[in-house]
């Protein structure tokens, strides 16, 4: 082999060894556990419904072969009801009906309140499978198709590449019987536990962000300049870690997802506050999914 050919070889063997040593190991692993978290059984790319429930008796019906619709009245066809109470729903299966709860044929289930550690109920029947939700003073039934068309078209995630300059040494300042209403896609106002006050420095800028409580987690709504053009319009969210007791945190955007909504049109995802939206650009973490 040519001498100069011998040393572009090189060259590639080296830019390829620099790529592989440049990657974040728990980057790549959260990447590929929030791919499989989409397609999941209980993720969100085979959510086919979201169907808002009146006190009493509301009928769940097949509607052709690919959706479920409420009814007021029983019909044959109906999967069984649901008995909507003073804070509670308890689905009732139509008696030729099989419903099962975790692979047990059920002829009732309490589905709200939730399970204790915030976990949904969920029923299924055939295809189907649902839950029940609760925003503000409404309950509603969340439709699952376990054969939906999107989970075999579902191309991976898009994310920026990593980078360690966009991860930061933060304060955290907690904040106690303290709460902020915080508006969904659907325009209903939700009452979210304020955690703390997280403080850092970009640039030699100081930068705060409220955190909330979410699955025992630092939970952060938050939007920024990339919103709408490379990243989700309505922004992305981010957990932190809970504060060591100097309070001192980490708080990463390289881990910045992109809320339920970017992949089906039936979540409720809240949009961040007034106090969290960064007006410059934060060209790290998931971008804006294909066809969104």
């Amino acid at each position: 082999m040519p001498s100069y050919l011998l040393q572009i070889s090189l060259m590639v063997l080296l830019v390829k060894s620099t790529t592989v040593i440049a990657q974040n190991p728990d980057f790549e692993q959260w990447k590929r556990e929030r791919n499989a978290e989409i397609v999941a059984e209980d993720g969100w790319l085979n959510l086919a419904g979201l169907l808002w429930l009146e006190s009493g008796d509301t009928h769940l019906i097949p509607i052709g072969k690919d959706s479920l619709a409420l009814a007021q009245k029983a019909s044959k066809k109906e999967l069984g009801k649901f008995q909507v109470g003073n804070d509670t729903v308890l689905f009732i299966a139509a008696k030729r009906k099989k419903v099962f709860a975790e692979g047990r044929q059920v002829a009732e289930l309490l589905q709200y309140p939730l399970e204790k550690n915030g976990q949904y109920i969920y029923l299924n029947s055939g295809r189907w499978k649902w839950s029940v939700i609760k925003r503000g003073d409404r309950y509603g039934a969340r439709i699952r198709d376990l054969q939906h068309p999107a989970l075999e078209n579902f191309e991976p995630i898009p994310t920026y590449d990593y980078d360690s300059n966009w991860k930061f040494k933060a304060f955290f300042e907690p904040r106690f019987n303290e709460f902020i209403n915080i508006t969904n896609v659907l325009g209903q106002v939700i009452e979210w536990r304020v955690m703390g006050i997280l403080t850092f420095e970009i640039d030699g800028k100081r930068q705060s962000l409220i955190t909330l409580e979410d699955l025992g987690k630092l939970f952060v709504i938050f939007s920024d300049e990339t919103n709408g053009k490379e990243t989700y319009p309505s922004g992305r969210y981010l957990y932190v870690d809970f504060p060591d007791k100097s309070g001192n945190t980490t708080i990463d955007f390289n881990f910045a997802y992109n809320p339920p909504c970017a992949f089906t049109a039936f979540a409720t995802c809240p949009i961040p506050p007034k106090e969290n939206r960064l007006d410059f650009e934060i060209e790290v973490g998931e971008r804006m999914p294909e066809g969104h």
